[in-house]
């Protein structure tokens, strides 16, 4: 048994089946004499894909947290997921049908896009194909410099969140200001 939830809200049908890749930020160069090397660096983003079923009628294989809910209500959670600009949880439960559980995926992501399918075969059921970037919390620091006995003393004062930061319009403008 598999659970789909976007930021909270649990997707009445699983996909069937889900994509997971984790990039690397390797770097390949060219020796003299030597052919190439691989630089081994972090691992990149990871990013998520899948498709699901919205379904417009009750079916008895779906899960509905809180009743049944049409399509709409899903397509609105991912416009408004895609319009805030803001990273949410996602997560996957998995477990046997005895209850067991194997394991989980739970990990702060964006929308990066989806694509919503009407087909004649899914009846008047919605298809979306959804692709998902795992999100990581950053922020800027800044130091207070100062002097004690003729030497620079660095001091880090409290990070600033990325919330917090200023829009990139705004910093440019600070600048020229200055």
């Amino acid at each position: 048994m598999y659970d789909f939830y976007l930021d909270g809200v649990l997707l009445p049908v699983p996909p069937s089946e889900l994509k997971i890749s984790i990039a690397n930020q390797n770097s390949i160069y060219v020796l003299i004499d030597q052919g190439e090397i691989n630089l081994l660096k972090r691992a990149g983003l990871t990013e998520i894909e899948f498709e699901c079923l919205l379904p417009q009628v009750r079916y008895p294989f779906a899960v509905y947290a809180g009743g049944f809910k049409p399509a709409v209500y899903y397509l609105e959670h991912l416009k408004q997921l895609k319009v805030s600009r803001k990273p949410f949880q996602f997560i996957v439960s998995r477990a046997m049908p005895n209850g067991r559980v194997l394991f989980s995926n739970d990990i702060k992501v964006s929308l990066e896009d989806y694509t919503i399918t009407e087909n004649a075969k899914n009846g008047f059921d919605v298809q979306v194909k959804i692709r998902l970037k795992q999100y990581k919390d950053f922020g800027t620091r800044t130091m207070a410099v100062t002097e004690q006995n003729g030497q620079a003393v660095y001091t880090v004062q409290a990070a600033r969140a990325a919330e917090n930061a200023p829009e990139p319009g705004e910093m440019r403008r600070a600048i020229w200001q200055q």
